[in-house]
C-alpha cells in the first residue's frame, strides 16, 4: 500500500527588502510560530500548475494579496507534524512589484501578521529553524549574498 502524504505550499513575499510573515493560529502544527503564507493542495488545485495555482489561492485566502508578479520554486522539504501526518513542503518565493501589498488578512488563519526584515527573522524567538533553511534557500536571501 503506498503511503499518503499531505502536499503544502508556502510562499515567501518579499517587499521593499521585508518578507511577509504570519503566525500560526491555536489548535495547528507549529502554532504561534511564525510562518510564510501557504497551506494544503485542494481538489480544485488540480490541473496544469497546480503547485503554483494553489500557493496563489492560499496566499489570497489567508492575506488577501492576488499575486500576479512571477513565481519562483525555491526548494522542497518533508517532515512530520505535531499531529503525525507526513507532509511534502513546496516553497515558493515571490518579489512584489505589480502585485497589490494591501495586507487583508483572514481572522482564521493569519490572526497575527508582519513585514519583518532579515535581521528580524534570524532574531525572533518564533522563527524555527526550517522557516530560517527555506529563507536562506531563496532568491531573497541570494540577492543579499551577492551584494
Amino acid at each position: 500500500m503506498a503511503k499518503k502524504y499531505r502536499l503544502v505550499v508556502e510562499c515567501i513575499i518579499e517587499f521593499q527588502d521585508r518578507i511577509l510573515l504570519i503566525e500560526r493560529p491555536k489548535g495547528v502544527h507549529a502554532e504561534g510560530l511564525l510562518t510564510f503564507p501557504g497551506g494544503k493542495i485542494e481538489n480544485h488545485d488540480l490541473g496544469f500548475e497546480v503547485l503554483e495555482n494553489a500557493v496563489k489561492r492560499e496566499v489570497f485566502e489567508e492575506v488577501g494579496i492576488e499575486l500576479i508578479d512571477p513565481i519562483q520554486y525555491v526548494t522542497s522539504a518533508h517532515f512530520i507534524d505535531s499531529f503525525g501526518v507526513e507532509v511534502i513542503d513546496v516553497i515558493f518565493f515571490v518579489r512584489l512589484n505589480k502585485s497589490s501589498t494591501t495586507i487583508i488578512p483572514s481572522e482564521r488563519e493569519a490572526p497575527r501578521w508582519g513585514w519583518f526584515t532579515y535581521e528580524e527573522i534570524q532574531q525572533d524567538p518564533r522563527s524555527p529553524i526550517w522557516l530560517k533553511k527555506y529563507l536562506e534557500q531563496s532568491p531573497f536571501c541570494i540577492k543579499k549574498s551577492n551584494l
